[in-house]
């Protein structure tokens, strides 16, 4: 398109249509938006202001229209702490050892009472210490029959099982802490919460199509509609209303866009997705009847890539925890 240039001042109309030749241009029916400007111009310049060439209208391409979708990274916090590397396991070993070394006697007289049965069961079994075994120059520190430069050794005397009560059996009573690997490690059941304690799990949904059917779980905004707002409603229509959960924030930590092809959707070259953060607490997650999804698994971040394409992953990977 050539402008050429009328002397006198331009009219408030005339500056307007200028103005809209440099605005990016959308789709047009069936002709392209620079013919339709120029007709434009022509028609509403007739005065002489502005002259136009048709012919010389460069085809403007036209722009991209995006569905905007809100998606969830909806994680499980690691429920233990993580496996101790050799490194720190040396090092509380020796923590250990330190504090024991420097711990104070055992209060031998607060358990077993001086001059009774007890205390002489408890006597009769504890190692006798003279403080003689350790070099020559070094100062023997025995304080109530031990010797405080290495660290105590107790020994209990047998239990009296036949004169024990409910109570002094709690005394006894050995802690057992509960195995890190759970039924769910052991069965290899990617739905269930209970899986890889110390790790933090994402949920991913599988819908039954051909391509990229595990993807985080994201639903188109409606009108009207925050993020955030159409974040808890997809929470609500894929899950179910069974689960504790909390929106970690209001801003996305993902963004992720793909192209839909021509044939599957005329409305939308695409969509644009923004991912917020969410934790849950407690719950279940239930697929809901209408939300179209056949499956889904609690995945830790090295167990995603399997499920997922690599553009998919390079766009989530950095809003993922290590741990």
């Amino acid at each position: 398109m050539t402008l050429r240039h009328v002397p006198g001042p331009l009219r408030p109309h005339t500056i307007g249509l200028v103005g809209r030749l440099v605005q990016p241009a959308r789709r047009q029916g069936g002709r392209s938006i620079g013919t339709a400007i120029a007709e434009e111009i022509t028609t509403e310049t007739g005065s002489g202001l502005l002259s136009s060439t048709t012919s010389s209208v460069a085809e403007s391409p036209a722009s991209q229209a995006f569905k905007i979708m809100s998606g969830l990274i909806l994680c499980r916090q690691p429920i233990v702490t993580p496996e101790l590397t050799p490194f720190e396991r040396a090092y509380y070993n020796y923590q250990s050892e330190l504090q024991k070394r420097l711990m104070w006697t055992f209060p031998k007289w607060f358990y077993y009472p001086e001059g009774t049965l007890a205390e002489r069961q408890y006597s009769s079994v504890q190692p006798t210490v003279d403080g003689n075994d350790r070099a020559e120059f070094e100062r023997p520190d025995i304080v109530f029959n031990r010797d405080r430069r290495s660290k105590q050794e107790i020994v209990f005397p047998d239990r009296d099982v036949e004169r024990e009560t409910e109570e002094s059996a709690k005394i006894y009573a050995k802690i057992e802490p509960r195995p890190r690997i759970t039924e769910a490690d052991k069965t290899n059941d990617f739905r269930s919460l209970e899986r890889k304690l110390d790790r933090t799990l994402y949920l991913l949904v599988k819908k039954d199509r051909q391509a990229n059917e595990w993807k985080f779980p994201a639903a188109e905004v409606l009108n009207g509609e925050t993020l955030t707002g159409a974040a808890k409603r997809l929470l609500l229509d894929t899950g179910g209303p069974g689960m504790n959960t909390w929106l970690v924030s209001n801003t996305p930590a993902a963004y992720h866009h793909y192209p839909y092809k021509l044939e599957d959707n005329e409305k939308y070259d695409g969509a644009k997705i923004f991912y917020l953060k969410s934790r849950i607490f407690a719950g279940t997650f239930v697929p809901q009847k209408g939300s179209g999804i056949i499956d889904y698994a609690w995945l830790t971040k090295d167990e995603i890539p399997d499920y997922i394409h690599k553009g998919y992953w390079a766009s989530m990977a950095n809003a993922l925890s290590k741990q």
